[in-house]
């Protein structure tokens, strides 16, 4: 059995990892993929009211981004040692775009018998406005979904 594992550092998606350890454990899993997926903030030299964003700003950003993600990395690396000694094998796959497109397109190409994500996410009032990322992968995706 092969499972997709969504990760956003919220309260919900540490349930969804641990709901993903029980089940490697207990069923068997033998492979198991973690994704998060990130947006970048905007690096555009001239905001939309044509103010030009001083360079030290941009680069500003960057840094914090590039921390960031990095800092994603190292906890997708951890967690995944956590489930391989769990007996699975594990990928990290960390990808810019929305957040449920990243995850349906990751079940399209992967075959994944379930993705496992949490149901509160990092949208806050995003989300309540444009719906949740668990309804909108659970509308995309043929594949099953368990929400924790």
């Amino acid at each position: 059995m092969k499972i997709l594992v969504c990760y956003d550092g919220s309260e919900s998606s540490l349930k969804a990892i641990g709901k993903a350890h029980h089940l490697i454990k207990d069923c068997g899993i033998h492979e198991v993929t973690l994704i998060h997926a990130y947006t970048e903030h905007s690096r555009e030299a001239i905001t939309k009211d044509k103010f030009a964003t001083p360079p030290f700003l941009l680069d500003t950003l960057k840094d914090v981004e590039k921390n960031k993600w990095l800092k994603m990395q190292e906890i997708l690396e951890e967690i995944a040692e956590r489930f391989e000694k769990s007996g699975a094998k594990t990928n990290i796959r960390l990808e810019h775009g929305h957040t449920a497109h990243v995850i349906i397109k990751e079940a399209e190409r992967g075959a994944y018998d379930i993705i496992i994500l949490g149901r509160k996410g990092q949208g806050g009032l995003k989300n309540m406005v444009m719906g949740s990322v668990s309804n909108s992968v659970i509308q995309g995706t043929d594949a099953s979904v368990l929400v924790v």
